[in-house]
């Protein structure tokens, strides 16, 4: 028994205006076929169709489905090598319409069958139109491969025959600059965010999403959710919940969240201050789901602490009680909204009860060095550094080198950064005195304490990082200051 598909209608009057303005230009086909840049056979086929009603093509294409099925892929393929971009525009509206309009889905069917003959049908002639200057082309053919792969998923026969690499390179395309990546036209993000979600909701293709350029495709929509974080309730709050339902969707895997909260650490606070800021219950819904997936869908127990840490540290009890507190928890009148957040507030207090120590809030940063932060007391506390400064000592001291891992990573150049750092080494040497000294000196080959004199010379004109390197070098070579 076939599953029963509807195919994706994009929600994007941009789009819609885009296609009507395509069909409503008159293509010199004649022209074409004179210069052999579509067939001869080819065009007196689609100026068939051109000359009728939307109903009268409808019946002439199921009538004649194996010929138009063929014409229609021939002259999308003549008309990207000859740059014909009026003709590629015209047939790709078309294909969407038919894609779209037909009930019974035949051409559709008629198109995925052609994997029978060729396993790069139907797809790869759409798939080379991603690599076009055109937005609209691209966005058509984007529109239409994500029709043909979401139905191809619903087949075994199919869904078999779908090339990972088309994948990959459909991801990429809706992850760039051109689309969920571009900060300055939102109609692209909207068509983009769309397609993409689209796509994820099969768990096939989620997974070549996940194991692909995950972290560099993600850092569009990681963008978009900090954007709306800065401004919750902003005209945009169609494309935050569509963002937002993608990142949803993404959440059900544990493999994926450990990526996500380790990749994307503000991700976690992001969605907290959009669950408490926005005023459509449906963001508020969909942001406290995610953060309730990230704890609950894990890979480990381990896993879901360093989660749970994330969230307390970004005040996440706090905020979880001012959710209860609202109308549409308290009175239990959404009620998947009020069992999410009784989760979250259970789980947190549970760990703020039996597990959590200062420590832990001080190794949430070293995880997460953006999450570095003077408003954590630890970094300023002698109790905190005279109780906890022996546990740097341990593996070698692992933690101590950690500290110059993140001091000498390019990933993480903001000053601020390794001025805290700088402090935190400060109160070590203090604490643990000659046996760090030693090791700061002589751990590969001097590195550490070059690294730290480097400071010293820094051009940026940050006095304070100077500041906090002379202070380290003055305790490194056994004076005090």
């Amino acid at each position: 028994m076939a599953t029963e598909f509807t195919p994706l209608v994009i929600d994007s009057t941009f789009l819609s205006d885009s296609k009507k303005i395509i069909k409503e230009k008159i293509i010199a086909w004649e022209g074409y076929s004179r210069s052999g840049a579509v067939s001869e056979d080819d065009v007196k086929n689609i100026k068939i169709l051109e000359k009728q009603s939307n109903d009268n093509k409808n019946s002439t294409l199921l009538a004649q489905l194996d010929l138009y099925t063929n014409t229609i892929l021939s002259i999308l393929d003549k008309a990207e090598q000859s740059g014909k971009e009026d003709v590629l525009k015209n047939i790709l509206a078309l294909t969407n319409d038919f894609l779209l309009e037909l009930p019974g889905q035949e051409f559709l069917n008629s198109l995925l069958s052609l994997a029978n003959v060729d396993p790069a049908l139907p797809y790869s002639p759409f798939v080379k139109l991603l690599d076009n200057k055109d937005f609209i082309i691209k966005a058509l053919g984007l529109y239409n491969l994500t029709i043909l792969l979401s139905k191809a998923s619903k087949s075994p026969e199919y869904a078999s025959k779908v090339d990972k690499e088309f994948l990959i390179k459909i991801f990429d395309v809706l992850s760039s600059d051109e689309f969920i990546g571009n900060s300055q036209n939102i109609n692209s993000q909207f068509i983009g965010i769309q397609l993409l979600q689209e796509l994820l909701i099969v768990k096939e293709y989620k997974k070549v999403y996940q194991e692909s350029n995950f972290i560099s495709n993600f850092k569009a929509i990681n963008q978009l959710i900090a954007n709306s974080a800065k401004s919750a309730n902003a005209t945009a709050l169609q494309l935050s919940y569509n963002v937002l339902l993608t990142t949803w969707i993404l959440s059900f895997s544990g493999p994926i969240n450990k990526i996500l909260v380790h990749n994307f650490p503000e991700l976690v606070g992001n969605l907290l201050t959009i669950a408490k800021e926005s005023i459509k219950l449906k963001i508020v819904r969909i942001s406290v789901g995610i953060l309730k997936n990230f704890t609950a869908t894990t890979v480990s127990s381990n896993e879901q602490f360093k989660t749970v840490k994330i969230l307390l540290f970004h005040d996440g009890l706090s905020t979880l009680n001012t959710l209860k507190e609202r109308k549409f928890a308290s009175n239990g009148s959404d009620e998947e909204l009020s069992n999410d957040l009784l989760y979250l507030s259970d789980l947190l207090n549970e760990i703020v009860s039996e597990k959590l120590t200062s420590f832990d809030e001080y190794l949430t940063e070293l995880e997460n060095p953006n999450l570095l932060s003077w408003s954590s007391p630890t970094h300023k506390s002698n109790e905190f550094w005279l109780e906890n400064s022996g546990k740097f000592k341990d593996q070698s001291y692992k933690l101590v080198k950690r500290i110059f891992e993140i001091l000498s990573s390019k990933d993480f150049n903001n000053a601020k950064i390794k001025v805290i750092l700088l402090n935190d080494l400060q109160y070590l040497i203090k604490n643990i005195g000659q046996d760090l000294i030693n090791f700061i000196n002589t751990e590969k080959s001097g590195e550490y304490k070059l690294l730290i004199m480097s400071f010293l010379e820094n051009n940026s004109g940050d006095n304070e990082l100077k500041y906090e390197a002379l202070k380290a070098i003055q305790l490194l070579v056994g004076h005090s200051f």
